[in-house]
């Protein structure tokens, strides 16, 4: 009996802290824009680049960016997919300049050539548009914001 009494204290113990901060709200991070684009290569269909952002976290705890997973298009027609390679950890209140490393996965070899052809690559920042998902978290939180298709540019708006 005294051995059930004392796991039901332990289990409310634990249980506790986790219904505790699963209740935290969190103040909306914003993106001051896409700067400072950079082309790192090109393996077969995969087009790497880094570019830089500007985002103000004003909320007390780290959060981690661990996905970003979008279609993209360039003037209309399907690209491929954009997707951030490594995962982004935000400073807990503060408004840094992150160095983002991001790949294109194209659809065909052409639209490699498409892209070439755009022009500078600020310029082919602007011209392609995307829609999908950023998964974010910060200990035991989850969340998940759906992109709707949009400027790259203007993604800043939406989240």
């Amino acid at each position: 009996m005294k051995d059930k009494i004392l796991r039901r204290k332990w289990l409310l113990i634990l249980v506790t802290p986790i219904l505790l901060l699963g209740c935290a709200q969190f103040n909306e991070i914003s993106i001051k824009g896409i700067k400072d684009v950079e082309f790192k290569g090109l393996n077969k269909k995969v087009i790497m680049l880094s570019f830089d952002v500007e985002i103000d976290n004003p909320n007390t705890r780290k959060i981690s960016v661990v996905e970003i997973d979008f279609k993209a298009w360039l003037n209309g027609r399907e690209l491929g997919t954009f997707k951030v390679v490594e995962p982004i950890r935000l400073v807990p209140c503060s408004k840094q300049t992150y160095s983002v490393p991001a790949e294109i996965e194209l659809r065909t070899i052409a639209d490699a050539f498409r892209i070439v052809s755009s022009g500078s690559l600020e310029g082919l920042m602007e011209s392609i548009e995307v829609e999908g998902k950023v998964k974010g978290r910060s200990f035991p939180i989850r969340k998940t914001i759906k992109i709707p298709r949009q400027a790259i540019i203007e993604m800043s708006s939406s989240l």
